[in-house]
């Protein structure tokens, strides 16, 4: 029986075959997702070629770009919020970082701040130029606008009247204006709300004893006033009830009269309105009336 030859040099050459194969994979591989861009909702891309930007602003989805030539830079276009505060939990920066700011009245004073803001669609290009990042928007310049808006404007304002809602709406309105001054156009500041004002330990106890102070002087004028109506109501009441005496006594001497002049033989006359009472003589002039009321006669014919 006959032997097929074998080439034992074709072993090598597949397995060589076979590397460059998948070196090849490989690479497209990586060509192909080089050159696939993703952008996501919420988000416009920027495309950039050699490092610089063309113009050309990309939306969601897919984008085809040259591997190692071109790049896209992802801007967020959903509103935004810069919040400092005492709170070290609550603000963009992990410390306390209220905006302080000396008061009319000299006391030290902290403000809780929150800008809402957003980069427009179509100027996500110019925005990414200017600032890179949203980050050094919010450090390059929002930050120290506020900070700086707050020290020369909350200054002509008493740590109280800061602290009242018509101070924080004000403050607020200073602050948004201010912002939008200074922003460009492809940038929407779209409110500022100063939440909370913070006082020294020392100023807000102070407060606290005046408005204990002031709390306890109302209830004592409340409870004077509730004296004062309830004696007023009582004093009412014993006028009322003395007039109602009076006016029986009034009634029982009248009737008292009345018997009186029916015992002397006098007559009790009444027109309806004041009662008259007649003597025996004067009762002589006298006619009956309808209804057993007695007028007197009239002397001239």
């Amino acid at each position: 029986m006959s032997r097929i030859p074998v080439d034992t040099d074709l072993s090598p050459k597949l397995t060589s075959a076979g590397i460059v194969l998948v070196v090849a994979v490989l690479i497209l591989g990586v060509v192909f997702l080089a050159s696939v861009a993703t952008v996501d909702e919420g988000d416009r891309g920027v495309l950039k070629e050699q490092g610089a930007v063309t113009g050309e602003i990309m939306e969601p989805g897919w984008h085809i770009v040259i591997p190692f030539v071109q790049s896209v830079e992802h801007i967020e276009v959903r509103p935004q919020t810069y919040t400092m505060s005492g709170d070290v939990f609550e603000g963009d920066v992990d410390e306390e970082d209220a905006v302080a700011f000396r008061s009319a009245d000299q006391q030290q004073v902290g403000a809780d701040i929150t800008v809402r803001y957003r980069v427009v669609e179509d100027g996500v290009d110019a925005f990414h130029s200017e600032w890179d990042t949203i980050t050094q928007y919010e450090n390059r310049l929002l930050r120290p606008e506020t900070i700086d808006t707050v020290a020369r404007e909350a200054s002509a304002l008493n740590a109280t009247e800061a602290n009242s809602d018509e101070g924080r709406e004000l403050l607020s309105e200073i602050i948004a204006e201010s912002l939008r001054e200074q922003s460009p156009d492809y940038l929407v500041i779209e409110s500022v709300q100063v939440r909370d004002i913070i006082f020294a330990p020392s100023y807000e106890s102070a407060l606290e004893d005046v408005e204990i102070a002031q709390q306890e002087a109302e209830a004592e004028r409340t409870r004077a006033r509730g004296e004062a109506d309830a004696e007023r109501i009582r004093a009412e009441g014993e006028a009322d009830a003395l007039r109602e005496v009076q006016d029986a006594i009034e009634e029982e001497n009248l009737a008292l009269e009345q018997i009186r002049a029916y015992d002397e033989g006098t007559v009790y006359v009444t027109d309806g309105g004041t009662p008259v009472i007649l003597s025996p003589e004067q009762n002589a002039g006298s006619t009956q009336a309808g209804d057993g009321e007695i007028t007197a006669n009239s002397t001239d014919e």
